[in-house]
């Protein structure tokens, strides 16, 4: 049994929304903006007890107080037995052509006097009968909060390895265990230290209670036999260091490790920010351990690593406002799945920002960041991510993943003059349509603007002066200079230079323009600043 769509309606941390949930379901956001709420919401409908449905919804979950709270999920994929215990709740096509579902709705409300009422019911069947335990069980859901104290992985309380020990039949070998406690439960009674130990503690009963206490009375009985248990108190070590002395990234990578393993019989396995503790090389392998698992895994997370590791179409992006996107099924080709999923391995803020700017390069990115500082845009604190993508041809990838079709995200485009042509090509926008859609043309471009920005003899002698560009270019720009017959042309030619056998001059030119522009320079380039003033301005 497996999750495909889930819909959650009235909620006060969420916007409503309705998922596809496909292969698995990777939620990433900024904090405290709902993806903790969002796999709540599927815990109280698929794992928690009626019980425990009247002790934790509040009136404080519902967003507006006269309406219904409700979490409704559509599940398929039927085992025979789980199909048995859902004779009347799956929907069959009767033509045979549409998959077998079973849809559950949870719905919770409050009177005038703040009484809850709940209602978990098949909806589509109109039986009227609320999910039983045994069906509850079935659908096999589980949950890892992630300040579930079973990760801390303490000797000193039940942790997830009792649980995988608990799950342990021994069979043939469970009388040679019994034996063995036998044995220590008569070494326990015949030890002459033990015995005067017991005598010593029957004087001290005796004397506290008003009965005599015989030393024969007292027994010692090993934890194994008193719980009935002959795995009981059997710890792990690992290099001959219990799980206690290990690392915490290591007690974390164990507790998620076996996490995964006691839930190998669940059908829907739940984990928020599994990465906790975790360097990014255990990140990236304990995500692929989760990803090829048996059974679908629902993860909130803040790690590129992790959501690198499962297909885009995965990912499903929470934002402020506990506004919920999903990009559309089949809307990426392999090459735009390949390209995200190796760009999110660097970071994630283009998935979680609230404006996105697609520059050509590096250079362009450099020059665009210290405009913003100085003209006093915290690009940080209005949410706007900055993407090199590596030329205009390249947009068409970024445009469908981030736009409106894929993770709707506002975006602007900074292009040089030569780009032009290629945004109808490529991105369906024509070049009346420019300003209305945020792209920005730098003239012809964006060295051509800074050079005219800029102090021309401070800006050369910082050229010739760094030692970062090739020797025979830069002394062809030291002779026009000393002659006084160098143009702003020269100039940007010299920055934008490509060598065939040295980096090419941008990034470097770039380094310097930071450094040398100031408030009233840095507000000269007018392709940048537009482009600022039209994200400010929004």
């Amino acid at each position: 049994m497996r999750l495909t769509r889930v819909k959650v309606e009235n909620h006060s941390r969420l916007q409503d929304l309705e998922l596809e949930v496909r292969q698995h379901m990777v939620l990433i956001g900024p904090n405290d903006v709902g993806k903790s709420s969002l796999l709540r919401c599927l815990d109280l409908l698929l794992g928690a007890s009626t019980g425990q449905l009247y002790n934790q919804i509040t009136p404080e979950d519902l967003r507006e107080p006269g309406h219904p709270f409700a979490v409704e999920a559509d599940l398929c994929n039927f085992s025979d037995t789980e199909q048995a215990l859902f004779p009347d709740e799956i929907t069959v096509d009767p033509n045979g052509e549409k998959e077998q579902t079973l849809t559950i709705r949870l719905e919770a409300t409050f009177d005038d006097n703040e009484t809850l009422s709940i209602t978990r019911t098949a909806p589509n069947k109109n039986t009227g009968r609320q999910i039983s335990r045994n069906q509850l069980q079935a659908i096999g859901w589980t949950l890892l909060n992630a300040n579930d104290r079973a990760r801390n992985m303490s000797d000193d309380r039940h942790s997830l390895f009792d649980d995988v020990l608990a799950g342990v039949e021994l069979g043939d070998e469970q009388a040679d265990f019994d034996g063995l406690i036998d044995a220590i439960r008569g070494q326990l009674q015949s030890s002459n230290v033990l015995t005067k130990l017991r005598e010593r503690m029957s004087d001290q009963l005796s004397t506290a209670l008003p009965e005599r206490v015989a030393q024969d009375d007292l027994t010692f009985v090993p934890g194994a036999a008193a719980d009935n248990n002959v795995l009981d108190g059997v710890r792990l070590h690992v290099n001959d260091k219990s799980i206690s002395e290990q690392s915490d990234g290591k007690r974390a990578i164990y507790a998620i490790a076996l996490y995964d393993l006691i839930s190998n019989g669940a059908n829907v396995v739940a984990i928020d920010e599994p990465e906790i503790h975790l360097h990014p090389s255990s990140q990236r392998s304990l995500a692929r351990l989760l990803k090829n698992g048996r059974n679908q895994k629902i993860i909130a997370t803040h790690s590129p690593d992790i959501v690198s590791a499962f297909d885009p179409e995965c990912i499903v992006s929470v934002k402020a406002h506990g506004k919920v996107v999903q990009p559309a099924q089949g809307l990426l080709n392999n090459d735009q799945r390949l390209i995200l999923t190796w760009w999110v391995k660097d970071k994630l803020e283009p998935l979680t920002a609230r404006h996105i700017i697609f520059v050509e390069g590096i250079s362009d990115r450099i020059v665009l960041e210290r405009v913003a500082e100085l003209t006093g845009r915290e690009l940080d604190r209005l949410g706007v991510t900055i993407m090199e993508v590596g030329g205009c041809k390249n947009m068409k990838h970024v445009w469908s993943l981030f736009g409106a079709d894929g993770f709707d995200i506002p975006t602007s485009i900074l292009i040089d003059e030569d780009a032009v042509p290629d945004v109808p090509k490529y991105l369906n926008i024509q070049q009346d349509e420019f300003e209305q859609n945020s792209v920005w043309v730098s003239l012809k471009d964006l060295e051509d603007e800074y050079v005219q920005a800029l102090d021309r003899n401070t800006f050369i002698s910082e050229l010739l002066s760094s030692g970062m560009f090739e020797t025979k270019k830069q002394q062809e720009l030291e002779t026009k200079f000393n002659n006084n017959t160098i143009t702003d042309e020269d100039i940007a030619e010299f920055c934008r230079f490509k060598p065939k056998r040295h980096p090419n001059h941008k990034v470097a030119a770039a380094s310097i323009v930071s450094q040398l522009l100031d408030e009233s320079s840095a507000s000269e380039i007018k392709s940048i600043m537009d482009l600022l003033n039209d994200i400010e301005s929004a």
